[in-house]
């Protein structure tokens, strides 16, 4: 059989049939471990090219280099490659690439997982992080149905800071405990599994939180939570239903459809998930959030780890998010 009986074979199977023959065509791709590879060409058929630097469409390939195509543009005369922005510009060792996101969806620590790909500890850690700088795409565009909102407080931190912009922490002054030296992060999820985690910053949670979920609720759906004021004006903006379930601690909602229980779960969850880092910097906190997320999705251990390669080639703004965490503090 020669390639063209060979694709009217293809083409003649059950639609069914045919997706499942390439998805065992990707999984063989990704046993080789080149996984990479067969995701950065599946995005250039996917998405057209245009130019990083002043959004023109006009760009004319100018060969490659490893395997990574690179073009230049009409409009500013401009070199770029198809990695540009996202987590993969300046990496060298791509081929190591997916390895290291194994390890990543293993939870192994930056030692292990620089043992293990081959690479130092340094290059471990700036892996792991331009990594979680494309995960952002991994959040739900929006929740539906019986959406519920709570707040939990994580300690503010400035781990791996040479410069602390805090004063010390000194036992039994009960500076501690105050919200002024926490850091707000509010759990929003719906009962289909769909959940956004925010960092809201330190302290209370501020109005800005209402912009940051701006456009994330689909029309009909109804915002439960234990009473907060902050939620009750985002369901105003949002237009749409607001349910008070508690109040001190005790149900006040007549129909017990509406409860925050699955958002204490995650908040629950999320600390558990946490604690394992010994503490984590409140600059990355997000990122981490993003990162446990992901870890929740109920995929095959094979899909996340493509799903994982697919953000980190397809975000173009990794490098620009990683480098603003960088440098802040």
């Amino acid at each position: 059989m020669d390639l063209d009986q060979l694709k009217q074979a293809i083409k003649s199977l059950p639609e069914n049939e045919r997706k499942k023959l390439l998805s065992d065509l990707n999984i063989e791709h990704y046993d080789k471990g080149d996984y990479v590879i067969s995701a950065l060409l599946e995005k250039e058929s996917r998405f057209p090219v245009s130019c990083p630097h002043c959004s023109s469409s006009e760009v004319i390939s100018r060969g490659g280099h490893k395997g990574i195509k690179r073009y230049s543009c009409k409009a500013c005369n401009k070199i770029f490659h198809a990695n540009y922005g996202t987590s993969l510009h300046w990496i060298h060792k791509k081929d190591k690439w997916q390895q290291y996101v194994e390890c990543m969806n293993e939870g192994l620590s930056l030692k292990k997982s620089a043992e293990r790909v081959g690479i130092s500890y340094r290059t471990s850690f700036i892996w792991r992080h331009k990594i979680l700088s494309s995960l952002k795409d991994a959040e739900p565009t929006q929740l539906e149905g019986i959406v519920e909102a709570d707040d939990t407080y994580f300690r503010y931190s400035e781990k791996g800071s040479r410069k602390l912009t805090r004063k010390p922490r000194k036992r039994g002054n009960g500076n501690m405990t105050l919200k002024e030296n926490k850091v707000a992060v509010v759990v929003t999820t719906d009962r289909k599994g769909n959940a956004i985690l925010n960092s809201a910053g330190r302290g209370s949670v501020k109005n800005e939180f209402k912009s940051t979920m701006k456009g994330k609720f689909k029309p009909g759906a109804i915002l439960c939570s234990d009473g907060a004021l902050i939620y009750k004006g985002l369901a105003e903006q949002e237009g749409i239903k607001y349910v008070k379930t508690s109040t001190h601690k005790r149900q006040v909602a007549k129909n017990k459809a509406y409860h925050i229980q699955t958002a204490n779960q995650l908040q629950k969850d999320l600390k558990e998930y946490l604690h394992r880092f010994n503490g984590v910097s409140t600059k990355y906190l997000q990122n981490y959030l993003y990162w446990f997320m992901l870890r929740k999705k109920r995929l095959a251990n094979t899909d996340k780890i493509k799903q994982w390669i697919w953000y980190s080639i397809a975000y173009v703004e990794a490098m620009k998010m990683y480098k603003q965490i960088t440098c802040a503090l």
